[in-house]
């Protein structure tokens, strides 16, 4: 069960589809209050805690009121994009609470003594709009509704959207205090204030992404400037599109589960990959509910949660090779259902198994001597091993298959420089010049095939701390020396103790100005960290319109 399109599928699929009974989703219904908007007038504020994964998503609410004999007397059903602050990178909460206001300015209700809240709190996750749902769960309590409370408590302002360079109307919160409210700190690509009881916000005319303010008690607010409709994205390929390292939960993998993880040679299994819930390569294929978006590890996920689209799918599978997303290959009907789909957006990165794999894990099959120079017999070897896989015939039949049969923008992102630890056969500027001529291969077909629906996307240079020209000119020194190297190091932990071990008087650590590497160690330093795909997903275009 590794497809969920709306398009027409086999009936064994579809009957294995109507079969599977979706996961749970843990919501629960929190103590009932009174709030208050800024003008005075009366709000009924309901907690419910959600599993994370709806974050993003529609969710409904109702509320009914009853008197002490029982009559109703209020009633009321809303839906509520829900929202829960920034996410972190990664995001390792598996819930939030969100606090629904429900207003009583025009309802014919008295507060009383007496009165009962009876509340019902959907959440049904459909994370690709095809109607069966991943998850599904709702909650429903009764209780009395308090008319005071010592709790001092806010609702929460639903995920919120704005045209570019439009004004957003939205109401602030409604406490069981009444606060002041003002702008604490003002939106970075935009401008905001306070009109009696609502917040205005207009962003740059060109800005396009998420925006964020603060109001006073560092309650953030965040507005996602984009087109009106949402966009609908998929994500295909190999383990830098997965987010391989990552558990679906969020959590790093260790080096101690690395061999336990690694991608086989045959059975596709996705494991350790932040779009899916495999934790071991025993397991069998099978993804996350929402394919990692809440995560927030991919650069696909970061990409998609930038600009609010939660109609995302990320299918991409950790070892996976372009021939197995072609006509004829194993996951080609993966390819199949996303076609079908046609989506708005499909990000990819994809070409460097089985290269990579073959040249970092062990014995050199491709051939290439130890002693090659770069600027000698290294090259045509390089060149030599993608001919013998067939690297441009394969990624140019599997563009033209996309390109044939979607009209999607198709957003291929290119390689990050990494070095692994491992890689002892071969020097940092040899590791960086395989890259750069993979990542040509990548935009050489693109260009051949149709460079207007496949959009190269070239992440940025992830310094190694040493000097690695001429791939990569040195301008950058932190040595006494005076050593020149390409800037403060973004690898691995383990990377950079063994580049510090090998050039002592020229290595620069990093990253500059702190924070985590750009890339993993639990692997031995070859896949992006969670901050390095957010370097990676700030080059792809916003969605247009």
């Amino acid at each position: 069960m590794i497809n969920r399109s709306r398009c027409i599928v086999p009936l064994a699929l579809f009957l294995l589809l109507a079969l599977a009974a979706p996961a749970g989703a843990q919501v629960r219904i929190g103590h009932v209050l009174i709030g208050h908007a800024r003008d005075g007038s009366p709000s009924i504020l309901v907690p419910v805690t959600y599993p994370i994964q709806l974050v993003g998503h529609v969710e409904p609410l109702t509320v009914t009121v009853r008197n002490g004999a029982g009559d109703r007397v209020y009633h009321r059903g809303i839906r509520i994009r829900l929202g829960a602050g920034g996410l972190h990178r990664p995001e390792r909460r598996r819930r939030f609470t969100f606090v629904h206001r429900i207003d009583l300015r025009d309802a014919a209700l008295q507060l009383q003594p007496g009165l009962r809240v009876a509340v019902r709190a959907g959440g049904r996750l459909d994370a690709n709009a095809d109607g069966i749902p991943e998850m599904n769960g709702a909650d429903r309590a009764e209780q009395p509704l308090p008319l005071a409370s010592r709790t001092a408590r806010c609702s929460t302002l639903p995920a919120g959207h704005a045209l570019p360079g439009r004004r957003t109307t939205v109401q602030l919160p409604a406490c069981t205090n009444r606060p002041s409210w003002q702008i604490a700190e003002q939106p970075e690509h935009g401008h905001a204030q306070i009109e009696g009881g609502n917040l205005v916000y207009r962003s740059g005319s060109r800005f396009r992404g998420t925006d964020t303010l603060t109001l006073t008690g560092l309650r953030e607010v965040r507005f996602t400037v984009g087109p009106r409709q949402e966009p609908v994205v998929r994500a295909l390929g190999d383990s830098v599109t997965a987010g391989f390292g990552y558990y679906s939960n969020g959590t790093p993998m260790t080096i101690g589960r690395l061999l336990g993880c690694r991608p086989p040679a045959k059975e596709f299994d996705d494991a350790c990959s932040s779009n899916s819930l495999v934790t071991a390569n025993t397991q069998k294929l099978l993804y996350a509910p929402d394919y990692g978006l809440s995560n927030n590890v991919s650069w696909a996920a970061q990409w998609a949660n930038e600009h609010g689209a939660a109609n995302y799918e990320n299918l991409a599978v950790s070892g996976s090779e372009p021939a197995d997303w072609a006509p004829e290959g194993e996951l080609h009907k993966t390819t199949e259902a996303v076609e079908a789909e046609d989506p708005d957006y499909i990000l990819m990165t994809v070409g460097a198994n089985p290269l990579l794999s073959n040249m970092l894990f062990g014995v050199d099959n491709m051939g290439c001597a130890v002693s090659s120079d770069i600027l000698g017999g290294y090259r045509e070897c390089i060149e030599g091993a993608f001919h013998e896989v067939h690297l441009r015939e394969e990624l140019k039949s599997l563009y033209e298959d996309l390109v044939a049969h979607t009209s999607a923008t198709i957003y291929l992102m290119q390689y990050h420089l990494s070095v692994p630890s491992t890689a002892l056969a071969y020097s940092a500027t040899q590791i960086a010049e395989m890259g750069v001529l993979l990542n040509g291969e990548i935009a050489a077909v693109a260009a051949e095939v149709n460079p207007k629906r496949l959009q190269v996307v070239t992440p940025p240079h992830f310094n190694v701390g040493i000097d690695i020209s001429p791939v990569f000119p040195s301008a950058f020194s932190c040595s006494r020396f005076g050593y020149m190297v390409d800037g403060p190091s973004v690898q691995s932990n383990p990377t950079q103790d063994e580049l510090e071990l090998l050039h002592p008087l020229s290595f620069c650590e990093g990253p500059e100005g702190g924070g985590p590497p750009w890339v993993i160690g639990g692997d031995t330093g070859i896949h992006p960290s969670a901050a390095g795909y957010e370097q990676m997903s700030a080059q792809v275009p916003p969605p247009a319109g």
